[in-house]
């Protein structure tokens, strides 16, 4: 006759959501489970990740990080930029204002960033 070898029942599952990380563990048995399941894995974690007074007092920032891919050509993304500018072109004034920065030689001083604005 057939055995029932499902171990998860009604009873049980709370304690076997914890022991395998969809819950945390609540004691010593659940602890070991998780560690004995997971062992193997090296998350990348150095413990420094997260200060929880920053949380805590709502300073807490998320650093959002984009990266561009290097084999994007220009006249691919070209339509996004029109896209963003509503479909116009940039205003006289704005390309005169860019050519003049770019004609400025670089000066790297702190002074020379306020005369940009």
């Amino acid at each position: 006759m057939a055995q029932n070898k499902k171990h998860i029942t009604v009873e049980n599952i709370t304690e076997w959501l914890a022991s395998t990380g969809f819950l945390f563990p609540r004691n010593e048995v659940e602890l070991e489970r998780f560690e004995k399941l997971y062992d193997d894995v090296d998350f990348g974690l150095t413990g420094t990740e997260i200060d929880p007074d920053k949380i805590i007092d709502g300073t807490f920032k998320e650093k959002k990080v984009l990266k561009m891919p290097d084999n994007i050509k220009q006249d691919e993304i070209s339509p996004y930029r029109m896209a963003a500018r509503n479909g116009n072109e940039l205003p006289k004034h704005i390309m005169d204002k860019i050519k003049k920065n770019q004609s400025k030689p670089k000066n790297d001083s702190p002074a020379s960033e306020d005369t940009n604005k």
